[in-house]
């Protein structure tokens, strides 16, 4: 929570981007993060390593801010010549565009899935190509490349019943800290082939579960998602999708644009994260920060959740609710999605929250259940409205304990100051 990282935020409606420092929990790491408008974000960590500042990146951003990134990292007290290493989520150019350029200024290793080669090495299927428009990853040749073993050597994370094998050994960041760079289950559809994701901890034994202690909790862990949990988080600008969309269209003239439902990429990946945390701060490649939870998927139903649950497909229609021989079905899996709610909120209690703390973090994913796309839109406003309700409802629940009855009280206030 907020007395556990020291955060400063730099937002200027005039730049393409919003920039938030903050010192992590249980060491002298910073974690600097650069939210583009327009392209990836990059992700720096700071830490002392043999009495020099030393830098590693998750992603290198876009080309289209190769004149700015030097001189803004410079602004930000991080030197582009002590930069150690760089760890590239997947191969798309606005998630790796400035990393030749990074990688040079200090001679550092570039971290990748070993898919990423056939990328490098020009053996990307014509459509890939397209979607590279001007950027010539043959360029990434020059650089000193890692290629990270296939899933299988390194021991990773079960998350939801889903495994996500390390593909190296943890890597030691700041006093105690450690990055694990997972990868997730291979999959058809899928975003990319060669895909990663990234798992920071406080702790010097990253592999342990979410568990709480005096001095550090759950939402002290970061995940850092690429485009794999969310291709969007939080947006900071309304007509961030409209520019990629522009953007798309610039590289395919020939061709319509094609449609992509994210959703339907990497689902089994995507369920397992949504699903295998209690509490997890969640760094995505395009927007803002977000807090991953399984109370929402468990807690807040929107229909096309219900229509999942229902065994019914991602885009059958809504008005299959309204069918009158479903509604116990529906009945009991709102009851089922009631309990569940209060169970996470007294587990967050048992982690070592405060009530006025877990009030604060259902504000925050009150908040966070907004933007996307035009179907993701309307499954969280749909989701902001669960939560009111759950929150109504629990607030005068007389089988519920007066503590919870105030929690509810407090948040139902707070989540209706919210526009």
């Amino acid at each position: 929570m907020s007395e556990k990282r020291d955060l400063v935020t730099e937002s200027d409606s005039k730049e393409p981007y919003n920039i938030e420092k903050e010192r992590l929990a249980g060491g002298d790491t910073e974690l600097t993060s650069f939210y583009f408008h327009h392209g990836a974000n990059v992700y720096v960590f700071s830490y002392i390593k043999e009495g020099i500042r030393r830098h590693t990146f998750i992603d290198a951003g876009d080309a289209q801010y190769i004149s700015q990134i030097l001189p803004l990292l410079i602004e930000n007290n991080i030197d582009p010549g002590h930069i150690e290493r760089i760890i590239i989520t997947h191969r798309h150019p606005d998630h790796c565009g400035l990393a030749a350029l990074l990688a040079k200024e200090a001679g550092a290793k570039i971290l990748v899935h070993s898919n990423f080669r056939s990328f490098i090495e020009g053996e990307d299927k014509p459509e890939g190509q397209r979607w590279s428009g001007n950027f010539a990853p043959s360029q990434l040749r020059e650089c000193d490349i890692e290629y990270m073993p296939q899933p299988g050597r390194h021991a990773g994370r079960v998350i939801n019943g889903v495994d996500f094998p390390s593909l190296i050994e943890p890597i030691e960041i700041g006093e105690s800290g450690k990055l694990m760079i997972m990868a997730p289950p291979e999959s058809t559809p899928t975003h990319s082939s060669d895909q990663i994701i990234i798992f920071y901890s406080p702790k010097s034994n990253p592999y342990i579960d979410e568990k709480g202690n005096e001095s550090l909790r759950p939402t002290d862990n970061i995940i850092f998602a690429g485009d794999l949990w969310l291709m969007t988080g939080p947006v900071f600008h309304k007509d961030s999708a409209h520019h990629h969309f522009q953007q798309m269209q610039k590289l395919m003239p020939d061709k319509k644009v094609p449609g992509r439902d994210a959703r339907e990429q990497d689902p089994q990946a995507k369920e397992a994260l949504k699903k295998g945390f209690h509490l997890i701060r969640v760094k995505p490649g395009h927007g803002g920060e977000f807090i991953g939870s399984n109370i929402i998927p468990s807690s807040l139903l929107a229909d096309r959740d219900l229509l999942l649950a229902l065994s019914f497909t991602l885009d059958a229609k809504k008005s299959i609710l309204k069918q009158k021989e479903l509604a116990p079905r529906i009945a009991a899996l709102r009851e089922q999605a009631y309990t569940n709610f209060i169970q996470e909120v007294l587990f967050w209690a048992d982690l070592g929250y405060t009530t006025g703390e877990i009030s604060e973090l259902l504000v925050r994913i009150y908040k966070e259940q907004s933007g996307g796309g035009a179907l993701a839109a309307k499954d969280r406003k749909q989701r902001r409205v669960e939560l009111k309700a759950t929150l109504t409802r629990l607030k005068d629940d007389k089988d519920e304990s007066e503590e919870l009855h105030q929690l509810a009280q407090s948040t139902l206030s707070e989540v209706k100051r919210v526009l």
